[in-house]
């Protein structure tokens, strides 16, 4: 399993949220978590290049994302974590999804890597938890056009550290670990 943490503080709401999940996941999946904030990845450029062959380091963009392929292509589950800011995903977290484009042919499908993996989203928020709803169905639409089995969300509105660290959303937490390994 491949962790995408989006979030820009290593102590925030976020991060203690994967670390509730990390313990409910337990011995069930390896998992590697990796903090994206702290990568450089630009968003993609729209070039074209990876629509019209097959590109052998996947995109022409030499960055930080240059590594994250690999990691991607051999995880059959993804989690995404993220903080919502002004109703969507962190921006390094959209660019990352963003620079995913490349590993499909989106014209005729007669390449896709991604076909049949599966995405789940773990979110916090600092408002109620439909404020979330339009970050949830982009990454739920995502997941439908490049044939990626969508697991859900998980939401934790009005988020605090303390109250997550406290065991409060472990239940929760614990049920959307079953779902996402099941």
């Amino acid at each position: 399993m491949l962790l995408i943490n989006g979030s820009p503080r290593a102590n925030g709401n976020t991060s203690e949220l994967v670390k509730r999940f990390l313990d409910n996941v337990g011995n069930k999946a390896t998992v590697e978590e990796i903090r994206i904030f702290e990568k450089d990845i630009a968003g993609c450029k729209n070039c074209g290049s990876c629509q019209k062959n097959v590109l052998k380091d996947h995109c022409t963009i030499k960055d930080d994302m240059s590594g994250l392929y690999p990691k991607f292509l051999s995880s059959d589950i993804v989690v995404i974590a993220s903080p919502i800011y002004m109703w969507q995903l962190t921006p390094c977290t959209l660019a990352f999804l963003n620079r995913l484009h490349c590993l499909c042919r989106s014209e005729d499908f007669s390449y896709n890597e991604m076909e049949g993996k599966r995405m789940a989203l773990l979110i916090t928020l600092g408002a109620e938890e439909e404020v979330a709803d339009y970050a949830a169905n982009g990454l739920r639409d995502f997941c439908e056009f490049f044939k990626i089995d969508y697991k859900g969300d998980l939401r934790i509105p009005f988020a605090k550290k303390e109250r997550i660290a406290s065991g409060e959303y472990d239940e929760k937490v614990k049920g959307f670990a079953k779902k996402i390994l099941g």
